[in-house]
């Protein structure tokens, strides 16, 4: 009998109150009137989905947007049983959410709590008030602290707050103040990203007029060192480029991607990679809710996968286990990738059966990874 495969799963929630400036991401504000068809649309995939794949074990779900929470508590706890009874979650599997700080309540998340959602991920972005209007969102500091102590009060531990840097007129004092803030809450994990200005968002239009400015990118990566710094004092840890936690408290989902395990992708934008597959569904709301799913399915060919096991892998900072390449893979890690410059650079280094990026490597690691495939 062949044992049953492994498959994490993301579940995507277009909706949001408001579409925040910087935001590229599948959304859109309002549609409340598509709240229902839309969660009965994910049912079905999700039953299409098993028909074709059958039973899977799931390490770990996350439900993303969007935001999650804009639905009902009722509409999402009644989506997330019935994608459980068709993928039960293994017994310790992390079914994480985001969450804006602005549209949680102690009973909605005592709900989902009950629903089985064992984290939750705030978008909190910043704690400085300018800051965040410039940002379109619609929550204060205040408010991430409210909804930080109603997590808890709900029953959640496993806590993390999105943080954003160089940001329009944020200044390294600001950013202090921000990772400060943050860490006075205690929370086991906080992601740290650098803000991108996307064709077609509004600050990026801005941007484009010379009405904002954003930090170079030398500020850029002094604000990253400032994160590490400041959060490896408080106890939490670099793991991943852009993710800190204290020990034991890492995202399991994300580390699933980053191990290049699969993952199935229900909703709109959502992508998929199943037993070599990789395809996508339609981005709009609208194309998802006529079935536009499975499209542009790709098989992986070996380069393929070799190239984003490099990619993924090398954002982790304990890197790549070598034993557990040649597992994958069957190959030997060294005479795969090119390396030698990376080490001989300062860049990389090989240590307790990884190979790694040091710190320096980290800050470059895109020019890293085309180093390493050059011969693929």
């Amino acid at each position: 009998m062949h044992p049953v495969k492994a498959a994490s799963i993301y579940i995507h929630i277009p909706f949001c109150v408001r579409k925040c400036f910087y935001c590229d991401f599948a959304s859109q504000a309002g549609r409340q009137s598509d709240f229902g068809r839309y969660c009965d649309a994910v049912k079905a995939e999700a039953h299409s989905v098993y028909e074709r794949y059958g039973k899977r074990e799931v390490p770990s779900v996350f439900i993303g947007g969007g935001t999650p929470t804009v639905l009902p508590a009722d509409l999402l706890c009644s989506l997330l049983e019935e994608v459980f009874r068709l993928f039960p979650p293994d017994e310790n599997a992390e079914i994480a959410t985001e969450a804006n700080p602005g549209t949680v309540t102690l009973e909605e998340l005592r709900q989902l709590r009950a629903a089985g959602v064992n984290r939750i991920s705030f978008g909190a972005q910043s704690f400085d008030e300018a800051l965040l209007r410039t940002l379109g969102r619609i929550h204060t500091p205040s408010d991430i602290t409210r909804a930080v102590e109603t997590a808890r009060e709900a029953g959640f531990e496993n806590i993390n707050l999105d943080l954003m840097y160089a940001l329009p007129g944020q200044t390294q004092d600001t950013w202090r103040e921000t990772l400060r803030k943050a860490v006075s809450l205690g929370i086991p994990h906080i992601s740290c990203y650098s803000l991108i200005l996307e064709e077609g968002t509004l600050l990026a239009e801005k941007a484009a007029k010379g009405e904002i400015s954003v930090p170079d990118d030398d500020t850029c990566l002094a604000m990253q060192k400032t994160a590490a710094r400041v959060l490896s004092q408080a106890g939490l840890e670099r793991y991943e480029i852009s993710n800190y936690a204290k020990p034991g408290m890492e995202c399991g989902h994300n580390l699933r991607y980053w191990e290049g395990g699969d993952y199935l992708g229900l909703g709109c934008a959502a992508h998929s990679l199943m037993d070599g597959v990789r395809y996508r569904n339609d981005a709009s709301i609208d194309g998802y809710l006529a079935g536009n799913t499975r499209l542009d399915a790709q098989e992986l060919s070996t380069s393929d996968r070799l190239e984003e096991a490099a990619m993924l892998g090398t954002r982790m900072t304990r890197g790549i286990e070598l034993a557990a390449f040649y597992d994958r893979f069957g190959m030997d890690f060294f005479k795969v990738y090119r390396t030698e410059t990376l080490i001989a650079n300062g860049l990389a280094v090989i240590s307790d059966g990884f190979f790694r990026l040091t710190d320096k490597g980290l800050d470059v690691q895109d020019a890293a990874v085309l180093e390493m495939i050059r011969d693929l």
